[in-house]
């Protein structure tokens, strides 16, 4: 098998997930990317150690330069802006993030977010355009945890742990 995406393994993709340019997508270690995603990484993307991406969220990289004077809807050019999802992130379920955006450390985006701005490390956001709804650096060490690689799906990937409410281990798609 020819690897075409920078992966670290084990991980868990999906095989609904949907890549683009994925020879400028870099994947860490004990990320989940759950079904029906769009990864766009014309721009490059990043996407760190222990994150989880909820079914449907769109990530890119990229748009369309529209400020031509001779062509419409938009001109030949592309404007590429990398995305970085830091470790231990949680991306809901829907969630559209856009081109250029940094996503600190154990950030939490809510489903349905758009997110057009960085996230800083342990914030949760939400909304369109997201919003600061919290900051988990008030009741936990968000550093401290990410250093110790403290991830539940690492957990699941590597030990076949799983939540209580879950009575068997699913098919996670593991890369190994």
């Amino acid at each position: 098998m020819i690897q075409l995406i920078n992966l670290s393994t084990p991980c868990s993709i999906h095989p609904s997930v949907k890549f683009a340019f994925h020879r400028r997508l870099t994947i860490g270690k004990y990320v989940k990317i759950m079904n029906d995603c769009i990864i766009n990484a014309e721009g490059g993307i990043t996407i760190g150690e222990g994150t989880g991406i909820a079914q449907n969220t769109v990530i890119l990289s990229s748009h369309h330069k529209y400020k031509g004077i001779d062509i419409l809807p938009f001109t030949w050019e592309e404007e590429l802006k990398p995305v970085v999802i830091g470790k231990g992130c949680w991306i809901g379920h829907a969630v559209t993030i856009c081109p250029g955006v940094t996503i600190g450390d154990g950030a939490v985006v809510s489903m349905g977010a758009v997110v057009t701005k960085n996230v800083a490390p342990g914030h949760v956001v939400g909304g369109n355009p997201a919003r600061i709804i919290s900051d988990r650096n008030t009741h936990m060490n968000i550093a401290e945890i990410v250093n110790k690689g403290n991830f539940i799906f690492k957990e699941m990937l590597e030990n076949n742990k799983i939540r209580a409410t879950r009575n068997k281990v699913a098919d996670y798609n593991i890369i190994k």
